[in-house]
């Protein structure tokens, strides 16, 4: 494949395809226009059946814009050409809960994969693990120190095509950094974080409001610190 990263950052068309795979499907990038709104909010539809939580198009506008402005919108394509997956991608977004360090570095740049979503009659046929390579290899090409992902604590299906593309989870002294994040105004969850160093000198560390969950098969929470306060033992 030909160096083609610097030209997909550099790039603001409306949809462009850059590559066909072996299997016959395609990946391309999309920006913002009134057509590509409906198709962002189609292909979110998996958010709403996972937390319950409405993707209007007014939400998907807004996204859609996030993802021009601050970042990049990978498209997996079928071989009708369909647009059956996602992965938006967000530069050098701040991370509340982990912090990325070096001993050679001060200031670190990083790739946030901020939406990864497939149609639920398309899952399983490894499109999203394409999405992810991909990235990658976007993000050491433009010059990234780090990629990094957000999933849920438990049972995510996300972690574990994550790690077959190289990820590892955050942890810190053998425990999972973890967070709890409101989905809706009655419903929230544990998530963990997932990171790929592109420079091999970047660790993690846990910041601000964070939880540490065990790194068993339970993942129980064991200690949270809030508000500034020193880490407090959670209550069995």
């Amino acid at each position: 494949m030909k160096n083609i990263y610097k030209e997909i950052y550099e790039d603001s068309s409306e949809f462009k395809i850059w590559v066909k795979l072996d299997n016959g499907c395609y990946i391309g990038t999309m920006n913002y226009s009134e057509k590509n709104i409906t198709i962002l909010q189609k292909l979110l539809m998996s958010f709403s059946e996972q937390y319950g939580e409405e993707i209007d198009y007014e939400a998907a506008k807004e996204e859609l814009k996030l993802y021009s402005d601050f970042g990049k919108l990978f498209i997996y394509l079928d071989e009708n050409l369909n647009p059956v997956s996602m992965n938006g991608c967000i530069y050098d977004y701040d991370n509340e809960t982990v912090q990325f360090i070096s001993n050679k570095k001060e200031n670190l740049h990083s790739l946030y994969f901020y939406g990864l979503s497939t149609l639920k009659y398309y899952r399983g046929k490894g499109a999203c693990g394409h999405l992810i390579r991909f990235a990658i290899q976007y993000a050491q090409n433009i010059g990234f120190d780090y990629v990094y992902a957000r999933t849920d604590l438990i049972g995510s299906k996300s972690e574990k095509i994550m790690e077959k593309s190289g990820l590892e989870i955050c942890k810190y002294d053998n425990m999972i950094i973890t967070e709890w994040v409101d989905v809706t105004e009655s419903k929230g969850d544990y998530r963990l974080h997932l990171y790929l160093p592109l420079d091999e000198s970047v660790t993690t560390i846990p910041k601000g409001d964070f939880f540490l969950a065990s790194d068993t098969e339970d993942r129980k929470i064991i200690y949270e610190r809030k508000k500034g306060k020193e880490l407090i033992l959670c209550k069995k």
